[in-house]
């Protein structure tokens, strides 16, 4: 029986896609046509490799142009300067200034909240994803005690060591908590491997890797997810 239901934040509680490519665009003058989707995809992976541990704030700003163009990489695009890839940092910062939850999140999680526990499992620096949990104003369903950061933890997704540290938490088994994260890899199988269960938000549509682990269940838009997680809450729609 789910007692509890823990989110990813970036690119499952809001579109991290769209300030991202509005960021690089002017940097790299591609058309607009031109999909990002690969890039952005291991902009996210580097990203998600910035723990206390592996960075100092000494070599930051070296690492962001090493983060950026490894990325770009991805899609046989040309390297930026550290110049360039310090303007495309500031845009990105400045963009994830004003994020938003996805269409509908609001209500579910009103919904949620009155019948099961809700926490948080992020990948990066505290300060920084704290700062994203209080623009998307999640601390109005979620207790600061329930949200996890790979640097307060010391293990990072897709450790699932970073999920049994939330069990502790929740004072729940893991059988008792659904995790919800766009990213198979470190969401999906992750969550799985802790004994959780685990939706897949593939907004991205992504094909489901080769491996043992299979999402309990798999939505493919906004809509959807909203569905699924309202029908935790015995409702079928609004």
């Amino acid at each position: 029986m789910i007692k509890a239901v823990v989110f990813d934040v970036d690119d499952t509680l809001y579109d991290q896609k769209a300030p991202f490519v509005a960021a690089l665009a002017p940097i790299i003058q591609l058309p607009t046509s031109f999909d990002l989707t690969r890039t952005f995809q291991a902009y996210r992976r580097q990203s998600g490799q910035l723990t206390k541990s592996f960075l100092s704030r000494k070599n930051i700003a070296e690492w962001e142009v090493t983060r950026l163009n490894t990325a770009l990489h991805a899609q046989d695009l040309p390297p930026v300067t550290p110049e360039a890839a310090a303007a495309f940092q500031d845009a990105y910062t400045h963009k994830l200034q004003h994020i938003a939850l996805f269409p509908g999140l609001a209500t579910v999680l009103n919904r949620l909240k009155a019948q099961y526990q809700l926490g948080i499992i992020t990948n990066g620096q505290t300060d920084y994803q704290l700062a994203k949990v209080m623009r998307l104003h999640m601390q109005r369903w979620i207790d600061r005690q329930t949200i996890l950061t790979s640097e307060e933890a010391g293990v990072a997704k897709p450790d699932p060591q970073i999920f049994t540290m939330m069990n502790r938490r929740l004072k729940l088994r893991a059988s008792e908590i659904v995790y919800v994260g766009d990213c198979y890899s470190l969401d999906i199988r992750a969550a799985k491997q802790a004994g959780w269960q685990a939706f897949w938000f593939n907004h991205r549509n992504f094909e489901i890797p080769d491996g043992d682990w299979t999402p309990d269940q798999t939505v493919e838009s906004p809509a959807e997810l909203q569905q699924l997680l309202l029908a935790l809450t015995g409702v079928a729609q609004l």
